[in-house]
């Protein structure tokens, strides 16, 4: 990637500055696409070298693809920053706790033990929230932060009695369920496996690994091809046998869906790779496009509740799989959809660094997306997206907002 010339190609329109997600938090030109743009160029020709300083600035960025949506250029400022992430970390290193945490991405067992591990000791751990008012959220604290749950038992252990479906004429599909999904957030794999059965399609767990997401994202490259080809070659032992791989997050799926391919492009020798990524792909779906346009389940949605909800578009759905008529159109066969202001607005999710490093912008970003929400009048916000779900839980729970969170998938099953 020779960042220096597609640089060049920036016509400096400033269409992307008001909806970056940093320039909304700190006004500042250098932290936004066009002076990422702009830095990375004259970064890549060696006119400045790689201090502390130009670190911060990109590690400040949400990687939300809002700027590539709106630029009449198509710059993809995120997989230009992804570049100098990488670069970031072979000369400054990764920091102890993203090594431990990208190794047990690496290593399901040991990630399996430390997960049901924190499972029993999180409620020692952090004190739960005694605001009456929110008392049916069961959020524990930690300072600002929300701490998502842990499940004693993850979604792939509970189901590994699930193997490939018999040959009986019925569609059949595997899961791949998404590291928040598995050890956090287990109802969502839950209502999905209750929509399939109801829909007569036989699903199984296959054995997989983690897609790669938070070691991408900051810049540790090894790891991340080192997950795509050990899932590759996984998913190639029941592609065959299957309709569809559907996956039930946004991040997820467009990391597998888009970001494999970047990632083996980053790395040299990886055509062979490329290649057998390419003949799987056009089986993969993220979950609410699957269940739109290749099943009946429109048809069975006719529980119509009283409910309002709001639906929050995350960044790796909308802006970076198009993906977002499909969940609403489902959604809207049950419940009353009433559109927040702006409600594709990145949540301030951000990634590992982010949440670790820079909180104070996830924070800052959070607070007004909360508003957001606060100011629709709903009852429910839906997101296809657990990360988001834990920043969205975070700020409404800051904002002190008394509205929850449900995974489209969970709000489907309910009106089945």
């Amino acid at each position: 990637m020779n960042l220096a010339n597609i640089s060049q190609s920036c016509v400096k329109c400033a269409k992307c500055v008001p909806s970056c997600t940093i320039y909304q938090i700190n006004r500042d030109e250098v932290n936004s696409p066009r002076g990422f743009v702009d830095l990375l160029g004259i970064y890549d020709k060696g006119k400045i070298s790689l201090d502390k300083n130009l670190k911060d600035i990109f590690e400040s960025c949400f990687l939300c693809t809002t700027c590539t949506t709106l630029c009449p250029q198509k710059i993809d400022t995120a997989n230009m920053i992804i570049k100098s992430r990488i670069d970031i970390a072979n000369k400054f290193g990764i920091s102890w706790y993203k090594k431990a945490y990208f190794y047990l991405l690496k290593h399901r067992k040991l990630m399996d033990f430390v997960f049901s591990f924190a499972a029993f000791g999180a409620p020692c751990a952090f004190k739960k929230n005694d605001d009456k008012l929110r008392s049916r959220f069961s959020l524990s604290k930690f300072g600002k932060r929300t701490i998502f749950p842990f499940a004693k038992k993850s979604f792939i252990n509970k189901h590994s009695n699930l193997k490939k479906p018999k040959n009986n004429g019925n569609k059949k599909v595997a899961v791949f369920i998404g590291c928040l999904s598995n050890y956090n957030y287990t109802q969502v794999g839950e209502s999905l496996l209750k929509i399939l059965s109801k829909l007569e399609i036989d699903a199984f767990i296959p054995k997989q690994e983690c897609c790669g997401a938070p070691a991408y994202f900051t810049g540790d490259i090894k790891s991340v091809n080192y997950l795509v080809k050990k899932n590759i070659a996984l998913f190639e032992g029941f592609f065959d046998e299957i309709d569809a791989l559907i996956i039930p997050e946004a991040t997820c799926a467009a990391m597998i869906m888009v970001d494999w391919k970047h990632s083996l492009e980053l790395e040299s020798n990886n055509k062979e790779w490329i290649a057998r990524l390419e003949r799987l792909l056009p089986k993969i779906h993220i979950a609410t496009e699957y269940l739109y346009n290749h099943t009946n389940l429109i048809q069975k949605l006719k529980n119509k509740s009283n409910q309002k909800i709001t639906y929050h578009d995350p960044c790796h759905a909308k802006k970076v799989l198009g993906i977002f008529k499909e969940p609403r159109e489902l959604l809207n066969n049950i419940y009353d959809i009433v559109e927040m202001k702006e409600c594709d607005r990145c949540c301030g999710f951000g990634g590992v660094t982010i949440q670790s490093q820079k909180y104070h912008l996830a924070y800052n970003a959070g607070i007004v997306k909360a508003q957001n929400i606060k100011e629709s009048g709903a009852e429910i916000v839906s997101a296809e997206c657990s990360a988001c779900r834990m920043q969205l839980n975070n700020a409404l729970d800051n904002a002190n907002v008394n509205i929850s969170f449900k995974h489209p998938l969970e709000l489907i099953s309910e009106g089945l």
